[in-house]
């Protein structure tokens, strides 16, 4: 969400007043630092672990609300050749034939825990797997990719064109997931009024315009 946050919270701040605080983590984390009693407003998280929260009276009932979702892509190294990833036989040949992948950690990030079942369903985890460098991050791999210690990278779009990196093209219908984003309110928060003030303004209209040309799309 940080490529959508960037332009948004200053929008928020303007058009409100209220001063913004965030912390980014991967999803995992954040889970256990709530669970853990971390104080905050609001999280940002996938509408299954808002609705985990949810149970444990960490998020007020009913304030979770979507906001958007977004497709996972190959990102390669800016000014690569881009691999043909348009069907699911080119995009198994495209994983065959490069020498070093960067992926997120399985355990802890949305992208690595992508990319992990889906070698498996394309069967094809044996023989990638060696090839496969783990980060602690989704955000670090793709680190990796911008500074050369691996060559491509499956990641969610919005992350895809950085500084060092760029969108090779969205994965094909058949490899295709999305990873959707919720905002819930926290039973801890004591800024309530201002929290549900940001609930509303990242789930508005205006803000799924901004999401969208970063790469979102609709809930």
């Amino acid at each position: 969400m940080r490529a959508a946050l960037n332009d948004l919270i200053p929008q928020f701040e303007r058009s409100s007043g209220i001063l913004v605080t965030i912390s980014y983590a991967t999803a995992s984390a954040l889970v256990k630092e709530i669970e853990d009693g971390k104080m905050a407003d609001l999280a940002i998280l996938s509408p299954e672990q808002i609705e985990q929260l949810q149970e444990e009276d960490k998020i007020v009932e009913d304030s979770l609300v979507p906001l958007a979702k977004l497709e996972f892509g190959m990102i390669i190294r800016k000014g690569a050749t881009r691999p043909d990833v348009s069907t699911v036989h080119a995009l198994k040949q495209t994983l065959m034939s490069t020498k070093s992948i960067a992926s997120g950690d399985p355990g802890s990030s949305a992208s690595g825990e992508y990319f992990a079942n889906l070698i498996e369903r394309l069967e094809i985890a044996d023989a990638i797997k060696p090839k496969i460098k783990t980060f602690s991050s989704g955000t670090a791999a793709l680190e990796a990719i911008a500074n050369g210690e691996a060559d491509i990278g499956v990641g969610v779009v919005s992350a895809a064109n950085g500084p060092g990196t760029e969108l090779a093209g969205v994965l094909p219908a058949q490899a295709k997931k999305f990873n959707s984003y919720a905002v819930g309110i926290l039973t801890s928060s004591n800024q309530i009024q201002a929290a549900k003030a940001f609930a509303s303004f990242i789930s508005s209209p205006t803000s799924l315009a901004v999401m969208k040309s970063k790469g979102f799309d609709a809930p």
